[in-house]
């Protein structure tokens, strides 16, 4: 058992650059993607999902991370399904969790680069975990960051965005959502709150937040993520994570709850024995923003001992 507590110097995050974009058809879904540099393929995935109603996440919130690492590594960020500039479903029965990774496993398949190092955030990182169970053929190395959804326990995301600001998905609305989950505030910036203004604004983004706001598909989404992240629990207890496995947690973070994370890691490790943590402290729920220097400096380094 490796736990480790990690500070950095402060940070200014200066923009999203993550070169140029890139589209790979996945199953009829048009896909906006960036890939970086050579050598061991990197991917990450982002968290929040369509339709949110509280943001717009896509591929850029790791844009303080992306061209850093692609200096030794091939690095590979992707818009999920229904985010970003990546198309909605193709059947309204598609605004399941179970299609956002079915979507990520076929973008991983159809980029035909396995088996890969997987970097999942937030959700991303439930996504990443459930890539590892169902298809371990394309995966080395796992990293799962600050995943309240993976996590036991109960969220605090409602009570972290009690009474937000109205409109909902205003450029200040999202400020507010995006300060809330941060400890530090100033990481939220303009540049940052530019990306996502611009999602918002796409009328892709628009359909997807009306249909996630029909209360029966958002019961749905909702009932059968909880079925699958129980199901999930049961897996890793019973066989363990096939593969290295690093967690890593904002020990501030206001929404993914530390002591919820421990009991995640406490789950990961039962089986699989190698597997790490990295606690950040002063960090909330965007690790690889509010300490990126570190977070990068950590990464590398982990990629490296399982290269």
């Amino acid at each position: 058992m490796a736990i480790e507590t990690m500070k950095s110097p402060t940070y200014v995050p200066t923009s999203s650059d993550m070169g140029e974009e890139k589209w790979l058809d996945v199953g009829g879904v048009r896909t906006r993607y960036f890939d970086q540099g050579s050598g061991d393929p990197v991917v990450f995935i982002h968290g929040a999902q369509m339709g949110a109603g509280d943001g717009a996440s896509s591929a850029k919130t790791w844009s303080l991370n992306f061209l850093v690492l692609a200096a030794t590594r091939n690095v590979i960020a992707f818009d999920k399904l229904g985010q970003g500039f990546t198309d909605n479903p193709k059947s309204d029965d598609d605004y399941t969790m179970h299609a956002i990774v079915q979507h990520a496993i076929g973008f991983l398949d159809k980029l035909g680069k396995a088996p890969y190092h997987l970097v999942g955030h937030s959700r991303g990182g439930y996504i990443v975990t459930r890539i590892t169970m169902e298809r371990p053929d394309l995966v080395k190395a796992c990293v799962c960051v600050s995943s309240g959804t993976l996590s036991p326990g109960t969220t605090r995301t409602f009570l972290v965005h009690k009474d937000p600001p109205e409109p909902r998905l205003s450029r200040e609305s999202i400020r507010w959502y995006c300060e809330r989950y941060s400890y530090n505030p100033k990481i939220v910036t303009e540049d940052w709150l530019d990306g996502c203004m611009a999602i918002v604004n796409t009328e892709r983004n628009r359909i997807a937040v009306q249909k996630m706001q029909d209360e029966a598909r958002r019961r749905r989404f909702h009932t059968q993520l909880f079925n699958q992240r129980n199901e999930t629990h049961r897996w890793l207890l019973q066989y363990g994570m096939p593969c290295p496995t690093l967690v890593v947690w904002g020990y501030d973070d206001p929404a993914a709850d530390i002591e919820n994370g421990m009991q995640l890691i406490d789950i990961f490790m039962r089986k699989q024995r190698r597997t790490e943590v990295r606690i950040f402290n002063r960090s909330g729920h965007f690790v690889m923003r509010e300490h990126p220097a570190a977070f990068n400096r950590m990464l590398d380094a982990y990629i490296e001992s399982h290269a």
